[in-house]
Parts: C-alpha cells; sequence; structure tokens
C-alpha cells in the first residue's frame, strides 16, 4: 500500500474527535472519584497516597494519571498536582455529569436505533438529573428568579415536578430566604439524592419532597385557589411530550389551572432550533448540537419556542413573563422561560 506524504497530518487531524471521547470519558471519571478535587486540596501526593485516599487501584490510576497528564490537566513534579486548566475544570462538573455519565448509555446505542422500529435510547436518569441541576445553577437559576421577582401575587411556595436530585430547586430557595418548596420526581434514586442534599443544605424545614409524577400535583390540596404558588417545570415538559403525547401535556396544564386558577406556572425550555445561524456559535456547537442529538434518540422531544406559546394559547394560559439567561453564561437564546397564569 502506498502511502502519501501527507497522511500521518490527515490522520491526526481525523482522529482527534476520538481523542476528545476519550478525554472527556477519562475527565468525567476523574471528576466523579474524587481525583480533581483531592489534588486540589492536597497537591504533591503519590500515585499510591492518592489510590489509598480514594480507595482505587494503583496501577489502574496510575493509568489514568499519566494520561490526565499527556492532557495537560495534571503535572507529576514530586507527586501528582493540578494544571492552572486542570484546577479549572470542576467548575464545569455538571456538564461532563449530565452528558458523559448520564448520556454515555445512549451514545452506545446510537446506532442501533436508528433502525426503524427500534426501541428508543436509554440513559442513566439519576446522573442526568443530577447534571441538569448543576448547570441550571449558572443558567436557568438566574432566569427563574427573575420570573419569580415578576409574578404578581408573590411566590410563597414553588412545587418543582420532576425535581431530579433537587439542586436545581435547592438553588433557587436560597435566592429568597422566605421561599418554601415541594419538590415531586418520578426516579426513586434522584429523591435519595434529594433527601441527601436537602440535609446537606440545610433547607429540610423549607423543602418537601415526594415520589410521583406530575399529575399527582391536583393532590396537593393548594390554599386559596394556588394564590402565592408557582408549579415549576424544567426541561420536564420535553419529556411528557414524547412519552405521553400533546393532549397529555395539554391536559395537566388545564386541569391544574382549572383546580388551582390563581396559581402561576413556571416553565423552563430549549427552543429547538437545530438548523437556526446560531448553531454556528460556540456554544451551540459544544453544548446544544450533543443535546439536540440526544433528545432525538432518548424518549423526548423538543419543540420549538413558538410551538410552546401556542399550546399554551390552546389551553387558555397567558404570558405574563418571558426571560433568557445571563449572556454571560449563555447567549444563545434558545433556552427560555415563561411565567403563566390564567388570571
Amino acid at each position: 500500500m502506498s502511502i502519501a506524504p501527507d497522511f500521518q497530518h490527515r490522520l491526526i487531524d481525523n482522529i482527534q474527535p476520538i481523542r476528545q471521547f476519550f478525554a472527556a470519558q477519562a475527565i468525567h471519571h476523574a471528576l466523579d472519584l474524587g481525583v480533581f478535587a483531592l489534588l486540589d486540596e492536597r497537591p504533591g501526593l503519590s500515585t499510591e497516597a492518592v489510590a489509598g485516599a480514594l480507595g482505587l487501584d494503583h496501577d489502574r490510576l496510575g493509568g489514568l494519571l499519566r494520561f490526565l497528564r499527556n492532557e495537560g490537566l495534571v503535572v507529576d513534579e514530586a507527586g501528582w498536582a493540578l494544571t492552572t486548566k486542570g484546577a479549572g475544570l470542576p467548575e464545569f462538573a455538571p456538564w461532563y455529569e449530565m452528558l458523559v455519565g448520564g448520556y454515555a448509555p445512549t451514545m452506545l446505542q446510537l446506532g442501533e436505533v436508528m433502525r426503524p422500529g427500534a426501541p428508543w435510547a436509554t440513559r442513566d436518569t439519576t446522573r442526568v438529573g443530577a447534571g441538569s441541576c448543576g448547570i441550571g445553577a449558572y443558567d436557568a437559576v438566574p432566569l427563574v428568579r427573575s420570573l419569580l421577582a415578576a409574578a404578581d401575587p408573590a411566590v410563597e411556595t414553588v412545587i418543582d415536578l420532576g425535581c431530579g436530585d433537587a439542586g436545581f430547586l435547592i438553588d433557587v430557595l436560597e435566592t429568597r430566604p422566605g421561599l418554601k418548596g415541594i419538590g415531586v420526581e418520578p426516579n426513586p434514586g434522584s429523591v435519595e439524592l434529594a433527601r441527601a442534599l436537602r440535609t446537606k443544605r440545610g433547607v429540610e424545614e423549607r423543602l418537601d419532597l415526594f415520589t410521583g409524577n406530575a399529575h399527582e400535583v391536583v393532590k396537593l390540596e393548594l390554599p386559596d385557589e394556588g394564590r402565592g404558588t408557582c408549579l415549576m417545570t424544567a426541561f420536564v415538559l420535553q419529556e411528557m411530550l414524547e412519552q405521553e403525547g400533546t393532549a397529555a401535556v395539554e391536559e395537566l396544564l388545564r386541569s391544574t389551572f382549572d383546580a388551582y386558577p390563581m396559581a402561576r406556572w413556571l416553565v423552563v425550555e430549549m427552543d429547538h432550533q437545530p438548523s437556526a445561524p446560531v448553531m454556528a456559535h460556540g456554544l451551540s456547537l459544544a453544548f446544544y448540537n450533543p443535546y439536540f442529538l440526544i433528545h432525538t434518540v432518548t424518549e423526548q422531544r423538543l419543540e420549538s419556542r413558538q410551538w410552546w406559546a401556542e399550546l399554551f394559547e390552546r389551553v387558555g394560559l397567558r404570558q405574563l413573563h418571558l426571560a433568557y439567561p445571563d449572556p454571560r453564561a449563555d447567549s444563545t437564546g434558545l433556552q427560555f422561560g415563561v411565567l403563566l397564569g390564567r388570571v
């Protein structure tokens, strides 16, 4: 076989996605195992010391550390330590938790689910929920805070339907000391994480947790026709839309406001624009392009902001306020929040 003079150059260029695949996996697991946190707290440890502190196999950990060293994330100079680049990674751990940890099973099934009649790809819903809540602290929480501040009458209780590990809801509660929360989540694993996080963050008296689905909200017996209560679905209606259908989403909204006409409902969703010019944006390529792909093959359905506006109008709801994330965190305009009310 004849090898062209530029073959190695083209090889290096064309297998960069493979390098990034391995790097993403290695970083996610190193973060999850506590390697980054330990080296940040105690730099200069030997491989044996790191393995002992984290309960890991010495030889296998050594391979992982050497990989991270060659990627410029750690150095081995009189012991292991984080580089400047490595020290900055933990801030972005939620993105790895959701997209790499949560959707790793999805990507393994990608080829199979392309076949006609194939079942939906699976995902680690506990990791997806935890990662999503962590990401939300940067983009969705400020958005929600601005909408709650604009609500009239004033909101005293937020009910998060599909709260995951409740990290997102707790972040919202911490922005307003007098606010109370109720988290409803169908995944028992996420509820267990939520209970532990509720204790860790010291909000036991302000946050009640229930295992169940969004339809059970009508059983909560809200006082004063729901006045002072704001229901919240952050990236949850997209799941209902695929799993139960448009009519089920409409019925949930309609029946809830029939029972509690004075309530408010805060929706956070994605404006599904996978072919729009904004997809050339750096954050679109780094986050939304993968996000849109995985939502095509898992049991979730994304729609445009206009589509959601028309659905809300059909069930007799008014869009009282519209908000987007702080552009310092996300300037794409692809994530949006809307405060809904009937009265």
